[in-house]
C-alpha cells in the first residue's frame, strides 16, 4: 500500500531513531524500551494469536475483515518461534487496518489503536486521512513477502522487514466506482521496515512502533 512520499521521509527519520535504541547494539533491560507511553489497552483477537503460535498461515483478526473485492495476501506462515510468530502477527494486523481504515472511510474504526502507536499510529492516520479527503478506496490485491524478524536481547522491541508487491492494487473512486488500473512496473514493489515494541513486559501484546516505506524497490522483485 504506496505511501505518500512526504509520509515516507517523515517515517524513515522516525524508524532511525528508534531502531538505534530498540534494536542496535547490546540493549539492556532497563529504561523507557520496556513499556510504550500512549499505548491502548486493546489486545489482538485470541483466534489470530493462536494461529501464529501453531505454525498456521498468518490469520489477521478478523473485525479488520476486508470486502470481497479486496485482499492483502501475506504469503508466509508463522516462524515455530512463538515471539516471533506473534510479532509477524500483529504486523500483519496493523497492515490490514490501514486497508481497513481506507475501506471504512474512518480512523477510529481501522484498529489502528489496537495494533499501532507512535509514529506508526501517526503515520496509518495520515494514510487513511488523504484517501478520506479524495474520496478514494482501495480494490483488489496487495501481496506482502520475504519477512524477516528480529527480536532485541531484552525480549521488548522487534524489527521487521518485507517486501510488497501491489502490481494488482489498484485506487477506486467512491462517488463513481471508477478504478485507476495501473501497469505492474518498478514501482508497484516497495519495502517495509517496521519496529515494533511490547506492551508491557509479561503481557504478549506487540503494537508497531514506527514504519518506513521504501517505493520502487528493486529488491523485493521476484
Amino acid at each position: 500500500m504506496r505511501a505518500p512520499t512526504a509520509l515516507t521521509a517523515v517515517a524513515l527519520a522516525a524508524a532511525s531513531a528508534v531502531l538505534l535504541t530498540a534494536c542496535g547494539g547490546s540493549g539492556g533491560s532497563d529504561g523507557g524500551s520496556d513499556t510504550i507511553k500512549g499505548a491502548q489497552t486493546a489486545a489482538p483477537s485470541a483466534s489470530a494469536t493462536t494461529a501464529a503460535a501453531t505454525g498456521a498461515p498468518t490469520a489477521v483478526d478478523p473485525s479488520l475483515a476486508l470486502p470481497a473485492d479486496l485482499k492483502l495476501d501475506f504469503a508466509w506462515t508463522a516462524p515455530a518461534d512463538p515471539a516471533q510468530a506473534l510479532v509477524l502477527t500483529t504486523t500483519a494486523n496493523y497492515l490490514q487496518s490501514l486497508a481497513h481504515g481506507v475501506v471504512t472511510q474512518s480512523f477510529p474504526k481501522s484498529g489502528l489503536r489496537t495494533y499501532s502507536t507512535d509514529q506508526a499510529l501517526a503515520y496509518g492516520k495520515s494514510y487513511i486521512k488523504l484517501r478520506v479527503d479524495l474520496k478514494r478506496t482501495l480494490t483488489g490485491t496487495a501481496g506482502f513477502y520475504r519477512p524477516q524478524v528480529t527480536i532485541a536481547a531484552n525480549k521488548t522491541s522487534a524489527k521487521v522487514t518485507l517486501c510488497e508487491n501491489q502490481g494488482k492494487l489498484y485506487s477506486k473512486e467512491i462517488p463513481t466506482g471508477k478504478v485507476h488500473v495501473n501497469a505492474e512496473s518498478v514501482r508497484s514493489y516497495s519495502s517495509y521496515e517496521l519496529v515494533l515494541a511490547k506492551f508491557r513486559p509479561g503481557v504478549d501484546l506487540w503494537q508497531a512502533k514506527s514504519i518506513v516505506v521504501k517505493e520502487s524497490a528493486l529488491q523485493c522483485k521476484p
